[in-house]
């Protein structure tokens, strides 16, 4: 639990600092006002997956090995899909198509960095299919870059995204905690600890957003937790009905 609080509170930290300091960084950062799901008032700085990252970094670190073992290769292969969002986030130059390629890319990472992916469905036929293993890695890839665009989609009003994907990670996080995986349940609580630290200034005043930056980034974990969830837990009767 200190892992979590220490993430919380270093997300927290980072996302006051990036408001106190928009002043300096507000010409590359901002989000103005105009345009399609802009209800603010106010340019703002849209880089809150730096905090979010932050916490991430430093709760990680101090994470019992088991959870960190399953946090790490997340992180590392999620860095794909932030980088790309942060670079349009200050530029506004990346297209749709190479952000949707480098968050499906990050979903590739994580299955060569842990080996893991979707390799079943309980689809009539497409389980038999998954068993190829380059369609397993493509379903995994769409599976994870549509998740991170969803998120994406709905960062438009103060909350509504990082709130949906605590709630998810909570729910995560207790399927995990059930089925008896205390290393997963605990990296799902830090992920949505790092979320809240970012959310106490998003909601309600919009001090900062997620951005393209961060909203990848949660959606990829999001999405790779709940694999993780399906293939950790693969064979238990109370999640494979």
């Amino acid at each position: 639990m200190t892992a979590t609080w220490i993430g919380l509170l270093t997300s927290l930290l980072v996302a006051a600092l990036l408001v106190a300091t928009q002043r300096w960084h507000g010409r590359f950062s901002h989000d103005h006002t105009q345009g399609v799901q802009k209800f603010h008032v106010h340019p703002t700085p849209r880089i809150g997956g730096v905090a979010i990252l932050a916490g991430l970094a430093v709760g990680t670190a101090l994470l019992d090995k088991a959870s960190a073992q399953v946090l790490q290769p997340a992180l590392l292969a999620g860095l794909v899909a932030l980088g790309f969002g942060l670079v349009e986030d200050v530029t506004r130059k990346v297209g749709v198509r190479q952000r949707l390629l480098a968050t499906m890319a990050s979903g590739v990472l994580a299955w060569w960095l842990t080996g893991i992916g979707l390799g079943r469905l309980d689809v009539i036929g497409l389980d038999v299919a998954l068993t190829w293993l380059p369609l397993s890695v493509a379903i995994t890839a769409v599976a994870v870059g549509g998740m991170a665009n969803a998120v994406n989609i709905i960062d438009g009003f103060n909350g509504l995204a990082s709130g949906a994907v605590m709630i998810a990670l909570l729910a995560l996080a207790a399927m995990a905690e059930l089925s008896g995986d205390t290393a997963l349940a605990g990296a799902c609580l830090l992920i949505a600890a790092a979320t809240l630290g970012f959310f106490a200034l998003n909601f309600p005043f919009g001090k900062l957003f997620l951005g393209d930056g961060g909203a990848y980034l949660l959606g990829f974990l999001l999405a790779w937790m709940a694999i993780l969830l399906v293939d950790r837990n693969r064979g238990c009767e109370e999640f494979c009905v």
